[in-house]
């Protein structure tokens, strides 16, 4: 019988070895998007079978934190766009109190509240702004993205490969090339209510547009390196 081939790790590109000495280079199957985003109410309800890609543990690790932030630091936008999505996030929070990091990252997030934007203006009365990382959510994307296509192709895409990204809160907002794709691409995603994406490859470009608790959008354009 042949010898089944090891995996790739879709985030570093490296094959995950079967029994490596170092533990955290064992084989840690990722959920694309992460588990946490799917809260458990909707998880025990509608028993999602959740796709999973090849990665190490060390690597799955590398973007837990910034997983945690993301999914913390945009629900004011969710609970402003969804309230259903925002009562649904926030009882996930109130459930996951009692863990030390849910009210330690809540806490970094409302840290960085003000009623003066940055550019001097004052905000109305019980209005604040709120800043944040965008590195750390736009790297939350950009994994996600590389991960759907991983999942569609079996090829590993470096964090180089995101070519463009554009936060849009509505649908006009995002580009034109990628209203155009929506024309030809399909729904997908195993809970539209808290995820869903449009993909479409146009001349050796990886287009998608990602949609969050049915709040706001990633779109995100890939191009292998070899294609360049």
């Amino acid at each position: 019988m042949p010898k089944k081939p090891d995996s790739i790790c879709y985030l570093c590109g490296d094959v995950i070895e079967r029994n490596p000495q170092d533990d955290r280079m064992k084989l840690c199957m990722d959920h694309v998007p992460p588990r946490q985003f799917y809260p458990r109410e909707i998880r025990q309800k509608e028993n999602i079978n959740l796709k999973s890609a090849p990665s190490h543990k060390k690597c799955n690790e590398n973007y837990r934190k910034d997983e945690e932030y993301f999914y913390h630091c945009l629900y004011p936008i969710v609970a402003k766009h969804s309230s259903d999505m925002g009562n649904v996030i926030f009882q996930d929070f109130a459930r996951r109190c009692h863990k030390p990091q849910t009210p330690a990252m809540l806490r970094k997030v409302v840290k960085t509240a003000s009623a003066i934007t940055e550019g001097g203006i004052h905000l109305p009365s019980g209005m604040v702004e709120l800043t944040v990382d965008e590195y750390r959510i736009q790297r939350v994307a950009a994994k996600i993205a590389r991960g759907l296509v991983f999942l569609r192709t079996g090829t590993y895409f470096p964090e180089q490969s995101v070519i463009d990204m554009r936060f849009c809160l509505e649908e006009s907002e995002a580009p034109e090339m990628y209203q155009l794709s929506w024309q030809a691409g399909s729904v997908e995603g195993v809970q539209p209510k808290v995820f869903s994406y449009k993909y479409l490859i146009f001349n050796g470009h990886h287009i998608l547009s990602m949609l969050f608790w049915e709040s706001f959008m990633y779109c995100v354009t890939l191009q292998s390196i070899e294609e360049r």
